[in-house]
């Protein structure tokens, strides 16, 4: 239905966060919770109808951007794991929440050969790269300018990894000091993330997202298709 209007949710490490938000917002949605047995949680009270999904977190910047979804909520990281690689991603960030906030960083093995972003310019060999993130992983490599690299992508537990089965990981951290007792060097902090919430541009132009978004803006939105 093109009335409609569809929100994406994030599971894992970003739902509660964004549930005690969304609870204090008053933002209608039955639910959305850790324990809640359902993917398709109900948003009522609107006087539209809404459809809602929850998902893996990365991919809700996907999801927005190819116009499955209208709204979505997710972490920076997983908004630029997707745009560096498509930049012309229809994704506008509407807001940020200050909640759930991470680093993401470039990490060596402790008592492996690389211990500085230099060491890895100077390497004579390929450098394994392994991450949950492989365009940012690549866009690490691209931008030190890495001699020759190779990019493993993996679903969680990268930390694993080094020194005997890859050269660097990248990863997500909320406390860094947590980072050496799981064996890891840091050699950069690439990207400070929080929760934010992201609209399609091309639906925020042409469909009528208030209902939704009035709840998390300052001033009203009232039918602005122009924006």
């Amino acid at each position: 239905m093109r009335d409609e209007i569809s929100i994406c949710l994030p599971k894992g490490d970003a739902m509660k966060p964004l549930a005690e938000y969304l609870e204090k917002l008053r933002f209608p949605v039955k639910e959305y919770h850790s324990k809640n047995r359902t993917y398709r949680p109900e948003v009522t009270d609107l006087g539209e109808r809404v459809r809602a999904k929850i998902m893996a977190e990365k991919d809700v910047a996907i999801q927005v951007a190819v116009e499955n979804y209208d709204i979505g909520f997710c972490g920076t990281d997983w908004i630029e794991e997707h745009t560096v690689r498509y930049r012309a991603a229809k994704l506008h960030v509407f807001r940020q929440f200050g909640l759930n906030k991470k680093n993401l960083y470039a990490c060596t093995g402790l008592n492996g050969d690389f211990q500085s972003v230099e060491d890895l310019q100077t390497a004579q060999d390929f450098v394994t790269i392994v991450s949950e993130y492989p365009n940012l992983a690549e866009n690490f490599a691209i931008q030190n300018k890495l001699k020759k690299f190779k990019i493993f992508s993996a679903w969680g537990s990268v930390e694993g990894y080094p020194p005997e089965h890859a050269d660097v990981v990248l990863l997500a951290a909320y406390d860094k000091d947590m980072l050496e007792g799981m064996g890891l060097h840091i050699v950069s902090c690439e990207l400070e993330s929080e929760l934010s919430m992201i609209v399609n541009r091309k639906r925020f132009a042409d469909k009528d997202l208030s209902p939704v978004l009035n709840f998390f803006s300052d001033t009203e939105i009232i039918n602005d298709r122009n924006s």
